[in-house]
């Protein structure tokens, strides 16, 4: 049972897998169709429990995606998501953190690079520790102040009860800031803590169910099954065991301790403790208990008998998995659970009845991802009972409402030997034709072979290609068509092994073939992947040199700079940037990032100039185009160019001003700005950084009286209250009002800075003399 899979359901939103698009490029046709195909069919392996099978398929996904020259971002980000996510189900850290680093880097605004951003936060050690320094702070969540607490309460369960995540985390945590002795508090902690597990935050979610769990108050158990969840999505077994006491699920008086049995069970399966795990699975089955976890119980109790050779007692767990899991409307888990039976029938030889539980689940399911599978398997079924007609039937449903499935190729494969075998050699050949996507041939025998060949390169079994390939070049008639035989052959070799010592024959054999450049071209691209920077490097410089008015020389000095900044070679890594950006198109992607790496290059050789020119470049108003913003204005401020430092850093904080850096840009702009005289300007950019006591000062040195106080007076409520500008603020002001004969309007800011400074300290003392003139009472001071 996969580990995320019940937390998701319990406390995330639903997420939806990236829709399949065709592959943009021709030439890459073959490799990224078969990329996608691996992709969906470790999706269902996944969906099935299956998870040395889905990892096996992930995997091989991203290999074939190597010999695409523009892989599909959506499927690469899946595949390196999900193989990350079953490597930390696995305690498989370092893998997973791998994956998770090429997510993030490569495919960072795909669907999946949000997820990887809080997947990585999970992974115990460096990952997690990230995850917990970022995490050690309340989320700054801004809420609209309360009168009551009955009030704020409502706020808070108004909010989740529609789902608003972001608001219910609000009040959430405001009510803990103004309500810390509520009787709610609990319940207002266990209402944050659900909203970080639906957000994807269950280290934070921890953080505030640890001390509840540890309690006695009667939030206790809800706690406890809260953070074995919180946990289990951090791929945290042994802690697991650790929260979740172990308890008989079935005789257990609390229904959360009870139902919280099944983390405890899945962190025992994780760690090899099988027999135990099943155990508190029935356990949890068996316990009366109304909740959606039984079901996913009694599919783990399936799995164990499955396990053990029993599969009628696995078919009756999963009867009745399938109609709790209809109950709660687990749609997924009723629609594996009831493929698996059939499944289970299949492979106790039972082949009519398995046959007939296909297509039942066929007919009860029609919008289900894994209908295909099911009219394939009953394909398989008849097909053997001999009943060829109705398999021909289940095979043509398919391609005919299930195109896109990845069950399509193999349908036309199935169709074609099955119309061969009766003698329909027009409709077997239009199958091999659909499914390898090849041109007409005039030789019926000679095209077939050629399509069967093209089967096997399809799915990636190229030593199985290889032999029928050579056989077609050897009777096909010279032409368009044997040229691209000529080029399969070669990929298929090269695929196939690319030590196979025939490979350099090959490529002397046909040296003017585009695939052989591609091939070469490949050797830079593998060295690239697998972070042989010097021996890139090497290869696409060499590219670059021979090839210099190949479309893809962009890439090529793209790829190359970057090869030299992860080698160190600042000064030759920034000349390849500066490359790329004066002959990429306008429209590259690219040249944004590559123009901030040159920038970064820049600062750090020490050449501010230049590099305030190349974040220059970065535009837009994304988060990339703020950071690059204002690195342009911090590197001018290493130049003489003072003024425009100040420009730039006004221009960067009034464009973002949420960036976190915008009050420091504002401040910094200021002091650039008193320095140089213009105090009018100091003075506004004082007032858009908030700085308050700054502004109040600058009022004063201009003779501003009166705006000096309003600058001072806005520091009252300011936060926190012992800051040393605002005291230092309130005490400028209670001194112009002394000044101005306003000594009940000064008395009480004398108070407030005594209140809130330091004993002793210098403002303290000022401001305890000035109270002892104003009121001649020396008592007034401890108050």
């Amino acid at each position: 049972m996969r580990r995320a899979l019940l937390v998701v359901f319990l406390y995330c939103p639903a997420a939806h897998a990236a829709a399949a698009r065709p592959a943009e490029d021709p030439s890459d046709g073959y490799q990224a169709l078969d990329m996608e195909a691996r992709a969906i069919m470790g999706e269902l392996k996944l969906q099935s429990g299956d998870l040395s099978g889905a990892r096996a398929q992930y995997g091989r996904s991203l290999e074939l995606g190597k010999g695409v020259d523009t892989p599909k971002d959506d499927v690469a980000a899946l595949n390196h998501y999900r193989s990350a996510e079953i490597a930390l189900q696995r305690g498989e850290f370092s893998d997973a953190k791998r994956h998770l680093d090429i997510l993030l880097t490569r495919y960072p605004r795909t669907d999946w690079g949000e997820r990887g951003q809080a997947l990585l936060e999970s992974i115990p050690g460096e990952g997690l520790r990230k995850s917990e320094a970022a995490q050690a702070d309340e989320p700054f969540v801004p809420a609209m102040p309360s009168s009551t607490p009955e009030e704020a309460l409502g706020r808070l369960r108004a909010a989740v009860d529609s789902d608003r995540v972001e608001d219910g985390l609000a009040e959430g945590y405001d009510f803990r800031r103004r309500y810390p002795d509520h009787p709610s508090r609990e319940e207002v902690e266990l209402a944050c803590a659900a909203l970080h597990l639906r957000r994807g935050e269950p280290a934070r979610a921890a953080r505030l169910l640890q001390p509840l769990a540890q309690g006695r108050g009667r939030q206790r158990g809800r706690a406890v099954h809260m953070l074995g969840a919180a946990y289990t999505a951090l791929g945290q077994d042994a802690a697991v065991l650790s929260a979740v006491p172990d308890a008989d699920a079935s005789a257990v008086a609390d229904r959360w301790i009870a139902l919280a049995q099944i983390w405890r069970a899945g962190a025992e399966e994780r760690l090899g403790r099988r027999e135990d795990a099943a155990g508190r699975f029935r356990a949890v089955s068996a316990s009366g208990h109304d909740s959606p976890v039984r079901a996913y119980a009694l599919a783990a109790v399936a799995a164990d008998w499955d396990r053990k050779g029993r599969p009628d007692r696995a078919r009756d767990a999963l009867t009745r998995a399938a109609k709790e899991a209809a109950r709660w409307g687990l749609d997924d888990l009723r629609e594996s659970a009831t493929l698996s039976i059939a499944h289970l029938l299949r492979r106790q030889g039972k082949t009519a009845e398995a046959s007939s539980a296909y297509a039942d689940f066929a007919a009860r399911f029609p919008r289900s991802p894994l209908r295909p599978r099911a009219l394939y398997e009953r394909g398989l079924m008849l097909k053997k009972l001999g009943l060829v007609p109705q398999a021909v039937k289940s095979y043509q449903e398919i391609v005919d409402k299930h195109p896109g499935s990845v069950f399509a190729a193999d349908a036309h494969l199935q169709l074609g030997q099955l119309l061969t075998e009766e003698g329909e050699s027009e409709q077997a050949l239009y199958h091999y034709k659909a499914m390898a996507k090849a041109s007409e041939a005039k030789d019926a025998d000679l095209e077939a072979l050629l399509l069967m060949a093209q089967v096997h390169y399809n799915k990636k079994r190229y030593r199985d290609a290889v032999p029928l390939y050579k056989r077609y070049l050897e009777s096909a008639a010279p032409g368009a068509k044997t040229k691209e035989v000529e080029g399969l052959l070669l990929n298929s070799v090269w695929q196939a092994d690319r030590d196979d010592p025939e490979l350099p024959a090959l490529v002397a054999r046909w040296p003017e073939h585009p695939l052989v450049r591609v091939i070469r071209r490949d050797l830079a691209a593998s060295a690239y992947k697998r972070g042989d920077w010097a021996g890139a490097e090497a290869l696409l410089r060499r590219q670059i040199e021979t090839d210099p008015k190949s479309p893809r020389v962009h890439d090529w000095r793209y790829y190359r700079a970057e090869a030299l900044r992860q080698l160190g070679h600042g000064a030759d890594a920034a000349d390849a940037y500066r490359r790329f950006l004066a002959t990429a198109p306008p429209d590259d992607k690219r040249r944004r990032d590559a123009a901030a790496r040159l920038g970064a290059l820049l600062y750090e050789a020490g050449d501010h100039a230049g590099a305030a020119r190349a974040y220059g470049a970065v535009t837009g108003d994304d988060a990339e185009a703020a950071d690059a913003a204002y690195n342009r204005a911090l590197a001018l401020t290493k130049t003489p160019r003072e003024d425009e430092a100040a420009r730039a850093l006004a221009a960067f904080a009034t464009k973002f001003p949420d960036h976190e850096k915008a009050p420091w840009a504002w401040l910094t702009a200021a002091k650039s700005r008193e320095d140089a005289g213009d105090l009018a300007g100091a003075a506004r950019a004082y007032e858009q950084a908030k700085a308050w006591y700054p502004l109040g000062r600058l009022e004063e040195k201009r003779k501003r009286t009166v705006q000096a106080k309003a600058a001072y007076d806005r520091l009252r409520g300011a936060r926190p209250a012992d800051d040393p500008s605002r005291l230092a603020g309130l005490l400028r002001l209670a001194l112009l009002l002394e000044l101005e004969e306003k000594p009940r309007q000064a008395a009480p800011l004398y108070m407030e800075v005594m209140r809130h400074s330091e004993r002793g300290s210098s403002t303290f003392e000022t401001a305890r003399k000035r109270v002892e003139v104003l009121t001649g009472d020396k008592s007034l001071i401890g108050r």
